[in-house]
């Protein structure tokens, strides 16, 4: 294969139209905000993302699989309130970190069984508002505070130089990327999103690789909720609230069909950063916190309507 049609194929995956989005983005980052190119402000942007990019790498495998979770920063503020009550309670870490990791599984079949049910836009919609209930039942309205030192330095600490939260990402990033392209489990993953029908005449099992994409979703909300709890060094009910939208956002920038079977965790992570640094040159210019959230909207509405012209144009050219 030559060196052109390799760069044809690079430039035809909205893989690489993300890529330079977040190159043009830093440039311009780096021109408004003198700070924003400060090595102490980089880091800043890698452990920001890095929550966003556990939450949103799970997700992606939900979408590869054409589906949807809305419940993921619900999930993550229900375990998350779960397990600060576990550690006041004086459990240990480990056990409290094992059963934070099984809520998020439980949860995650429940949405994977109602999404062979139910759309599962309006399944997980639900049960996004149970889980937001639920927490809102555990903390009976109270925030905790002062968790164990041992557990909130998994959200402040350092491994040397490098930051706890941005080693559990790169971690959590590394598995699912190797589950998802390296394995007969990926390839089905992405032969159910691209064709359900010619899936199940293929015998692969749609039910399980449904209901197992969810559960790996819901799994990875667990531990995002978690290191939410651990970074902010305390745990209330609505603490993942505000990542239900981002998580969609950071999946759908990065190049992952909506419609599944195209994308994959690499564009999720372009798209977690392009994010982290949309909000992070916002903060360093004072802009309020409501003109964020405008601005992810628009993000996330221009990528749809992007994703669904190439798809038309795909269909179109193939016929």
């Amino acid at each position: 294969m030559d060196a052109k049609k390799i760069f044809e194929e690079i430039k035809s995956s909205k893989v690489f139209y993300s890529l330079v989005g977040l190159i043009i983005l830093i440039i311009i980052s780096s021109i408004i905000a003198p700070n924003f190119r400060t090595l102490d402000n980089m880091i800043t942007i890698f452990r920001q993302a890095s929550v966003l990019l556990v939450l949103s790498a799970g997700l992606t495998a939900v979408l590869l699989t054409g589906g949807m979770d809305l419940s993921v920063g619900a999930t993550a503020g229900f375990i998350g309130c779960i397990c600060a009550q576990l550690l006041k309670s004086g459990m240990s870490i480990p056990l409290v970190a094992l059963i934070g990791i099984l809520i998020g599984m439980v949860v995650g079949c429940i949405n994977g069984l109602l999404a062979g049910i139910l759309p599962s836009f309006i399944a997980t919609y639900g049960t996004n508002w149970v889980m937001s209930g639920l927490a809102v039942i555990v903390m009976q309205g109270a925030v905790i505070y002062d968790l164990p030192e041992g557990f909130t330095q998994i959200g402040v600490g350092y491994t040397g130089p490098i930051p706890n939260l941005i080693i559990i990402a790169a971690v959590v990033v590394t598995i699912i990327y190797i589950l998802l392209q390296r394995t007969t489990y990926g390839r089905q993953v992405y032969s159910y999103g691209s064709n359900p029908t010619a899936a199940r005449y293929a015998a692969i099992p749609v039910k399980k690789i449904m209901v197992s994409a969810f559960m790996m979703c819901s799994m990875c909300a667990g531990l995002a909720g978690m290191l939410i709890t651990a970074r902010l060094n305390a745990a209330d009910a609505a603490m993942g609230d505000s990542y239900g939208l981002q998580t969609v956002a950071a999946v759908v920038i990065g190049g992952t069909s909506m419609l599944g079977g195209e994308g994959g965790v690499l564009g999720t992570v372009i798209g977690s950063l392009i994010l982290t640094v949309i909000v992070n040159v916002m903060n360093l210019q004072g802009i309020p916190s409501f003109a964020q959230g405008l601005v992810v909207g628009i993000v996330i509405i221009a990528m749809v309507l992007f994703d669904t012209y190439t798809k038309r144009r795909q269909e179109k050219n193939a016929a």
